[in-house]
């Protein structure tokens, strides 16, 4: 079970301890969607950053994750209250 140290989920290593995951791009549009997000947006967004593919030391493809981070923060920008 995580208990929030450093390693035990990508979305708590980008937000809360700052760690280096995507590249500083990515982790920035991460951290800012997360302080935005709606908790259910904001479970779909770990759910997107945990099960991202790498292949060698590297995530797969990282303009399409770029990509849907760019979708889900016009999203949640639309969103009541946001």
């Amino acid at each position: 079970m995580p208990n929030g140290k450093p390693g035990d989920h990508p979305l708590t290593d980008i937000v809360k301890h700052r760690l280096p995951m995507f590249g500083d791009e990515i982790d920035d549009k991460v951290r800012r969607l997360d302080s935005m997000a709606s908790d259910e947006l904001r479970n779909v967004l770990a759910t997107i950053v945990y099960f991202w593919p790498w292949g060698d030391k590297a995530p797969v493809d990282p303009h399409a994750l770029s990509a849907i981070l760019d979708s889900l923060e016009r999203y949640a920008g639309k969103q009541p209250g946001a």
